[in-house]
């Protein structure tokens, strides 16, 4: 039988009990890809992180990640909270291997900030009354001035426009919808946020998140593209979410545009060290 420790974290808030919870295998020996499956599904956070030697001589640590029912090979709260429990508190900067390739980390004065790879976006067929009908509102809740879209950086979402807060926090899980959902409105509860989101996942074992990094780089680039909020040579935007289910996250992020386009989106936030465990295998 051998010992298995973890770390436990709070990823994207700066009070316990907050952000969206990750467990952090720093040294998880040669389990294997079952075993990795089967303790994430033990754990049942959203995501669990093991975290092993490089394959590619660009990166300090290769990451896999797994919520309760799949491997992602991206994911954010993940990568920031990883980086945090490998960095201890130090600021410097990280290399991650993950499935979308090697991804840059900074820590500074308790903030950590991943770049995420550029947003792709594709049309969808689901139209403003499907989505509405899907999230239980009225069709007017859905903004017909800008375009429902698939939005990835690594991990596709379906962004839903929503008319306001009150839209967002009456939304519920979508059924119906061969897509993890993003709903959001461009106001906040907070002062300082310009939006409010919730994520629906689809077929991940999660449910609703309470805070999802790998949707904020298209978040981003959505936003910056329809001109939702003034676009500056590098735009910053200040997202909550996971406030309707009791885990208030906050999560910044960043977008940088020259006339040609979008050429980077960084994605950070804060962390609360919650303690840890260790299972016996």
């Amino acid at each position: 039988m051998t010992r298995c420790e973890y770390r436990l974290v709070d990823v994207f808030t700066d009070k316990a009990f907050g952000g969206n919870p990750l467990a952090v295998f720093r040294d998880p020996g040669k389990l294997d890809v079952t075993t990795m499956q089967a303790i994430a599904k033990e754990l049942h956070l959203s995501e669990t992180t093991f975290v092993l030697p490089p394959t590619s001589a660009a990166a300090d640590h290769r990451v896999r990640m797994f919520t309760p029912d799949a491997e992602l090979p991206f994911a954010g709260h993940p990568t920031i909270g990883t980086a945090f429990v490998l960095a201890d508190g130090k600021d410097g900067a990280l290399r991650l291997e993950e499935g979308v390739g090697v991804i840059g980390v900074t820590l500074r004065d308790g903030f950590v900030q991943m770049e995420q790879p550029l947003p792709a976006f594709t049309g969808t067929t689901i139209t403003r009354k499907a989505a509405a009908e899907a999230l239980g509102l009225a069709i007017e809740e859905v903004r017909s001035d800008i375009p429902i879209q698939m939005g990835s950086s690594g991990v596709p979402f379906l962004f839903v426009p929503l008319a306001n807060l009150k839209a967002v926090r009456r939304a519920r899980r979508p059924g119906g919808l061969d897509a993890s959902v993003y709903a959001f409105a461009m106001s906040g509860e907070r002062s300082g946020s310009q939006v409010h989101g919730r994520m629906f996942d689809q077929g991940l074992g999660v449910g609703e998140d309470p805070a999802t990094g790998a949707a904020q780089g298209p978040l981003g680039a959505y936003i910056v593209a329809h001109e939702l909020v003034r676009a500056e040579p590098t735009t910053r935007i200040r997202v909550e979410q996971g406030f309707e289910i009791g885990r208030p996250s906050i999560l910044d992020i960043e977008v940088d545009r020259t006339a040609a386009g979008i050429t980077a989106v960084r994605v950070g936030g804060r962390c609360v060290p919650m303690g840890g465990g260790w299972l016996d295998l």
